[in-house]
């Protein structure tokens, strides 16, 4: 996991510096109004995704925590089972449950759920490419 978010905030991150790097002046006219359309929250996220970014390149990582979360196995993919699993008990006995790693990232105190937070992310650089494109083709 730890490979995956660094490659992503480090990918993430790079779109903006694209649109620095290759018309500078048109992203910094834009990016304020744009910015300013976002919630509290997206701007936050926004805010807290560069950091971890910054942290993943500057610092050799960002503040994460893992948390095993227990489920009975018949909400498991086969994958996160390693395969293929077999377990039967008398009528009205409940599935046995495995734990899952459930990681958080921290924002100074302020914990999110990683994979939400990654997808919401992912969500509000998807709205400013287009966004940009859209003004500027």
């Amino acid at each position: 996991f730890d490979y995956f978010m660094s490659a992503f905030v480090s990918a993430a991150r790079s779109i903006t510096f694209a649109f620095q790097a290759e018309e500078k002046a048109k992203y910094d006219e834009w990016f304020p109004r744009w910015l300013a359309t976002r919630s509290e929250e997206d701007r936050k996220l926004l805010d807290f995704m560069v950091s971890q970014r910054n942290a993943e390149q500057k610092r050799g990582g960002g503040n994460r925590r893992v948390e095993l979360e227990y489920v009975p196995v018949t909400q498991l993919s086969s994958q996160e089972l390693g395969g293929r699993v077999f377990w039967s008990a008398a009528p009205g006995v409940p599935p046995p449950k495995a734990g899952r790693p459930v990681r958080y990232l921290d924002n100074g105190g302020e914990e999110s759920e990683a994979l939400s937070a990654c997808k919401r992310y992912y969500a509000l650089l998807a709205e400013l490419v287009e966004g940009f494109m859209g003004a500027h083709s």
